[in-house]
């Protein structure tokens, strides 16, 4: 079902369930699409945008105010006649939530029906956290303080989107692997979360859940086919064919991190262990290669040099610093050999680097400089405009996905 300005029309032949139930429900979904686009608009305004006939439209938006998803705002401005009376879905009705588990903290996020952002929660692992259960615990601590921040109660959140950095099975909602997460293998993450919280949950690899962040509302919107790569403590992509997200058939699609290394003596892949992309042009790869150099060299005035974190190495680029650009040039020329190779075989319109490394501006730079030195398999490069919220935002696209039917039923 389409909602977008080309092709509005639902029209009752085109859903027609053999069931009445089944097709007032149809009709109620693609109306409560339309009216979440045109907030607030008239009935009118909804029998022009669906193509339903007014007595259809009359008999859905009665349905739709039963269950509280719709509010009636009273008269609007008339145009000579008499005054439409105007409607507005009730963003209020319920909520969905969104989590970032990361390396070494986790980050959550509360939206209405709407995506508006309500509020967001934050907290750094201590040794005891990192275990899944702990951290099933901190997140439902996280919830219910969210939900006390935003004057709402938690049977009212409706969904809850979890990402995590790892191959994961979506399907089952287990974490198969998360090498920087301490005794995350085979983990039945969902089932845990809703058995923790009581809510459904989907789960999803946590650079997907960038993807999906920069398609909904970043970077990537209205683009069909791109790639979102990640650089921050670890090393991966999201990858968006004919406008949906790709997962292969092992759900490893995007696992660049595994990737061999051109120069580097090639090695076996194992999927409880880093990879040796990740560990060359990670955060703590680039670290060490700066700290290379400086002993290389044996650069004098080291004090506090050798403490710095990949990002500023960056900064020191930026500023001319001739050790740091070299850092830059030799993550830059890793990265496009990954580019290229994702090219070749995917051919996207796009790419987005992001992470908290990825999306630093010069190395941005220097790597669309040398993208661009090829005559083909160069496609656009673009940073991220979403930063460390894209995996946040994913979350709550899919979870309000999620809602869609719930809400109905």
């Amino acid at each position: 079902m389409r909602t977008d300005s080309t092709s509005h029309a639902l029209t009752d032949a085109a859903i027609a369930p053999s069931r009445p139930a089944h097709l007032r429900r149809a009709n109620a979904r693609g109306l409560l699409r339309l009216l979440k686009e045109h907030n607030p608009c008239s009935k009118a305004d909804l029998v022009r945008l669906s193509g339903l006939s007014a007595p259809t439209v009359s008999s859905a938006v009665a349905y739709l105010e039963s269950l509280s998803l719709v509010e009636n705002l009273g008269d609007g401005e008339s145009s000579g006649g008499r005054p439409p009376e105007m409607l507005r879905f009730n963003a209020s009705h319920g909520y969905v939530a969104g989590v970032d588990i990361g390396g070494t903290r986790l980050r959550m996020i509360l939206a209405d029906l709407n995506g508006r952002v309500v509020t967001q929660w934050a907290t750094q692992f201590t040794e005891k956290q990192r275990s899944p259960k702990a951290v099933c615990s901190l997140i439902h601590e996280g919830l219910k303080v969210m939900c006390q921040e935003g004057s709402t109660s938690l049977r009212k959140v409706l969904h809850i989107t979890a990402g995590a950095p790892g191959i994961t099975n979506v399907n089952s909602g287990v974490v198969l692997s998360a090498p920087n997460l301490y005794d995350w293998n085979d983990v039945p993450l969902r089932s845990m979360l809703e058995r923790e919280l009581g809510i459904p949950a989907l789960i999803e690899n946590d650079t997907n859940l960038a993807a999906v962040g920069e398609h909904w509302r970043g970077s990537a919107e209205g683009v069909g086919d791109f790639v979102f790569i990640a650089l921050g403590t670890g090393v991966g992509a999201g990858i968006f064919i004919h406008g949906k997200l790709h997962h292969g058939a092992n759900w490893s699609a995007g696992e660049i991190g595994y990737g061999n290394v051109a120069g580097k003596p090639r090695q076996n892949l194992e999927v409880h262990a880093t990879g040796q992309l990740e560990r060359a042009i990670g955060g703590l790869g680039i670290e060490a290669e700066w700290k290379r150099l400086l002993e290389r060299e044996r650069r004098p005035n080291l004090a506090g040099l050798e403490r710095l974190r990949a990002t500023e190495v960056f900064d020191l680029a930026v500023d001319g610093d001739r050790m740091a650009a070299q850092v830059v040039q030799y993550t830059a020329q890793i990265l496009v050999d990954c580019i290229v190779g994702m090219a070749l075989t995917l051919d996207p319109g796009v790419v987005i680097l992001g992470g908290g490394v990825g999306s630093h501006p010069e190395l941005c730079r220097v790597t669309a400089r040398l993208l661009a030195q090829n005559e083909f398999a160069k496609p656009q490069l673009r940073s991220s405009s979403l930063g460390p919220q894209a995996q946040l935002h994913g979350a709550i696209s899919l979870s309000l996905s999620a809602t869609e039917a719930q809400l109905l039923a």
